[in-house]
């Protein structure tokens, strides 16, 4: 719902500033702790194993596990400490073949990690994987 003023929209329905030529710091800052405007995270690291903190505390990360040899697993750690719990992983390995790939799966998250695991013969140079969690 678009937040009008005199008849002039400041706030729009996708919740971006509109028609705002300039505000005072306390508007300024009552604002942005709205979530109006701005960037929707709080947090991020754009590397290979990296996160980003949304704002209302979801976090999502993703990485690569290392080498799993056939029947093997591997331990990763995540970037950052999920405060209360992991909800989900995805995951998918990079195998040389995708033959056996019903073979793959991971242990319950934890807050700090996850264990992927080869039951099938195909070995991986390693699981990519999305963790989200809050």
């Amino acid at each position: 719902m678009a937040i009008k003023v005199n008849g002039t929209t400041v706030i729009n329905d996708s919740r971006a500033l509109q028609n705002v030529a300039s505000v005072d710091a306390t508007t300024a800052a009552a604002i942005s702790a709205a979530g109006v405007g701005g960037n929707p995270y709080t947090a991020q690291s754009k590397s290979s194993s990296g996160y980003i903190s949304l704002v209302g505390g979801v976090i999502i990360q993703w990485g690569k596990s290392g080498y799993i040899g056939t029947r093997g697993s591997s331990s990763v750690s995540f970037a950052v400490t999920f405060p209360n719990a992991c909800a989900s992983v995805a995951m998918s390995p990079d195998a040389a073949s995708t033959s056996n790939s019903y073979g793959w799966s991971s242990g319950s998250p934890s807050t700090t990690g996850v264990t992927f695991y080869s039951n099938g013969a195909i070995p991986a140079s390693g699981v990519y994987y999305i963790a989200i969690g809050y």
